[in-house]
């Protein structure tokens, strides 16, 4: 390949080209390796290079990396980790991009196997503070991720459990917490993590499996089933906010506990039986291979799987495993913490019966962490701690994952303390007191409101300026929603409070008249109140006269008493006279008011009048007044329904149906009203709904 020559003005040398400048520093790495020192690059330029110059050096690098360096099992890593020593030298020293370091990596990890890799990735690790620094972070933090992501792509995580937490662990410590290529901003899951199982059921257990002895339960391919079943869940908590899948998690959940429940382990059984060498990790070889198979052992070091089998003749050796139940039941625990917990993108939400059911679950799988042996009380312990760490991680991510500073003022308070001392010959307490006057107290400045309500907001809280306000506005998410519970609801019902007042009106009350509660004001003007919110009869039109306020509750009470679902109705004995008169009245708002002039009327004359009786108009008097509203005009009678109630499509039917004409259509509507009103629908109403539409004159001759 012909290269043109690339001259770069800043050269002392204007005779290089991009050719010789590739040779020249693939000429000196050979001794830039053996002393791990970049000092014989360095002396090929004496002044400040351009980018395309910077460019031939990387170039010249990696191909040699490439093609001397690396040579498949024989490659000497000690050889690439001088190399890249030597391109961290060159970019400090301006030589070189500052991405050629990260680059030479990738370019050996591509190469190398993954035995090797996992020994060139110590390296990586040990430079995390250097790829850190303000010269290599910006330019390669992008080529550090496609490095670590090219490699995990290689790495079974099964197989190679270790090395892939490595390498996490290493992007953890690379990246700060803010970063957001390593956050799970809208706490999406794994749903690619899929456990697969036997869906037919094994024919016959090995028969050692059949003939071993110890106390555990018979497991059968159902409860194996709904064991292998739950990782679905494990692997995606959000349908368990659908009702159907709940009821299928909390069946399934609670017969593997009770299986765990009815099987203690003991720290014998657990530590020495099947289950413990099925769970042993390859990198701890059994007692009787260590002088046998040593070679093997080597091989086996540091292999770990991350998952169990799931075959179905290893469920019984599975159960009698500490670890394997230890991870069962912490798995619930996560799941029980992420129902619970407030999810900034979780929008829905348990139910009281459904908190109930976690809450109990939890306690129960607390229960039966601290009766596995070893150490069961002191795991339970770390594990609640650990899931309390994780509400505060799980907070910092509702509040958008800010970024962790350091507080301001906290290095002067340290520096500020460590000059006290003797000073002068003096004690380091007079040296104390002498500085104290001499640092004034910082005033801390007072937040602004508008501050104080935007997080607050931002946290849903709300921040009444006072503590304890503030404190009691926010007992309860939703301050509305909260009037409504049943506790807030101080209203009695009607049944408990007019139950006394129905007692004292059956005719074995003894009590006298004056002592009824009808008669107590207190009791008068809390009925009136309670009719006007929960009773239809406190609205009834009315145009009877005003009566007085025991004679208007002793009528609403006898209606109460016909409709509520007591046994004192069949006490009370309502005649027919006391019927017709409990459409005399209507609602009052204070006792006596509109009949004291009456009744100073009837003390001055001595005489007391009898109300009139008041009943509903008569057919004749309907055919009448029908006549007479025909007389006045077609319109008159349809203003008159309209007064009296009906509606437009009420008034319609009646002119579709009674098509002979106006006085059978006016008639019609009058016996309609008075079938509707019953003895509301008397004279007196008539009237003084006639008056009120100036239509008095239609009344004329009607009534006697």
């Amino acid at each position: 390949m012909v290269i043109s020559s690339i001259m770069s003005p800043t050269m002392a040398d204007s005779s290089l080209t991009f050719q010789r400048i590739f040779t020249k520093v693939q000429s000196t790495l050979p001794q830039c390796i053996e002393n791990v020192d970049a000092l014989p690059v360095t002396t090929i330029f004496s002044t400040k290079i351009s980018e395309t110059t910077k460019h031939c050096i990387e170039a010249a690098v990696r191909s040699y990396v490439t093609r001397r360096v690396i040579d498949g099992d024989k490659t000497n890593l000690s050889t690439i980790t001088a190399i890249t020593t030597v391109c961290i030298d060159l970019v400090r020293h301006e030589l070189s991009l500052p991405t050629l370091p990260v680059l030479v990596l990738s370019d050996a990890f591509d190469t190398l196997t993954i035995r090797q890799g996992e020994e060139l990735f110590s390296f990586v690790e040990s430079h995390v503070s250097v790829w850190k620094e303000d010269t290599f972070f910006a330019p390669c933090k992008t080529s550090v991720l496609r490095m670590c992501n090219d490699l995990l792509r290689r790495l079974s995580r099964s197989q190679n459990t270790v090395f892939c937490g490595r390498i996490l662990l290493f992007l953890a410590r690379f990246f700060p917490f803010s970063e957001r290529s390593g956050l799970n901003l809208v706490s999406e899951f794994n749903l690619e993590n899929v456990t697969t199982f036997t869906n037919v059921e094994a024919s016959e257990m090995e028969e050692e499996d059949e003939d071993k002895g110890g106390t555990a339960p018979r497991l059968d391919y159902t409860l194996y089933t709904k064991f292998w079943s739950l990782q679905d869940f494990f692997r995606n908590p959000g349908q368990c906010f659908q009702k159907a899948p709940w009821k299928v998690f909390t069946l399934y959940c609670g017969d593997v506990l009770e299986a765990f429940r009815s099987f203690k382990l003991d720290h014998l059984h657990s530590s020495s039986g099947a289950g413990a060498r099925l769970s042993r990790s390859l990198s701890e070889p059994a007692p009787d291979q260590e002088g046998s198979n040593s070679l093997i052992s080597q091989h086996q070091v540091d292999e770990y799987f991350a998952k169990y089998l799931t075959n179905q003749k290893l469920l019984d050796l599975q159960f009698s495993d500490t670890n394997f139940r230890r991870y069962v039941l912490l798995q619930v625990l996560i799941l029980t913490q992420y129902l619970t917990s407030n999810i900034k993108f979780k929008q829905e939400t348990l139910t009281e019966d459904q908190l109930a059911w976690v809450r109990k679950t939890e306690k129960l799988v607390y229960s039966l962490l601290e009766e596995t042996p070893p150490d069961g009380p002191k795991f339970v312990s770390t594990v609640r701690h650990i899931l309390k760490r994780e509400e505060m991680w799980s907070n910092w991510k509702n509040d958008g994952c800010p970024e962790f500073k350091k507080p301001e003022g906290q290095d002067r308070a340290k520096g500020s303390g460590s000059t006290s001392g003797k000073q002068n010959g003096k004690s380091e307490e007079v040296g104390k007191e002498e500085e104290a006057p001499r640092s004034p107290r910082k005033v801390r400045q007072k937040r602004r409101i508008g501050d104080l309500i935007k997080d607050a907001d931002s946290k849903g809280k709300f921040t009444m300026g006072n503590a304890e306000m503030s404190r009691l506005w926010n007992l309860h998410p939703n301050n509305l929603e909260a009037c409504k519970i049943p506790e807030r609801d101080f209203v009695p019902a009607l049944e408990s409070y007019f139950t006394p007042a129905i007692e004292q009106l059956s005719p074995r009350s003894e009590l006298k008249e004056e002592q009824k509660l009808v008669n107590d004001s207190n009791f008068g003007w809390r009925a009136l109140r309670l009719l006007a919110c929960r009773s239809p009869h406190f609205f009834t039109n009315s145009a009877s006269p005003i009566a007085k306020l025991p004679e208007y509750l002793n009528t609403m009470i006898k209606k109460l008493a016909k409709e509520l679902p007591s046994q004192l109705v069949a006490d009370i004995k309502v005649e027919e006279e006391e019927e017709k008169e409990e459409e005399k009245v209507i609602p009052v708002l204070e006792q006596g008011d509109g009949v004291k002039v009456e009744e100073d009327m009837e003390e001055e004359t001595g005489e007391v009048e009898e109300r009139p009786e008041v009943r509903a108009i008569t057919e004749e008097e309907q055919e009448a007044l029908a006549q007479r509203l025909d007389a006045l005009g077609q319109d008159k009678w349809k203003v008159l329904a309209k007064k009296l109630g009906f509606e437009a499509d009420e008034i319609e039917y009646i002119e579709k149906t009674m098509s002979d004409g106006v006085a059978q259509q006016a008639a019609y509507m009058l016996k309609l009203w008075v079938e509707g009103e019953g003895d509301e629908a008397n004279k007196e109403s008539l009237l003084y709904t006639l008056e009120g539409l100036k239509m008095q004159d239609a009344a004329q001759g009607v009534f006697t």
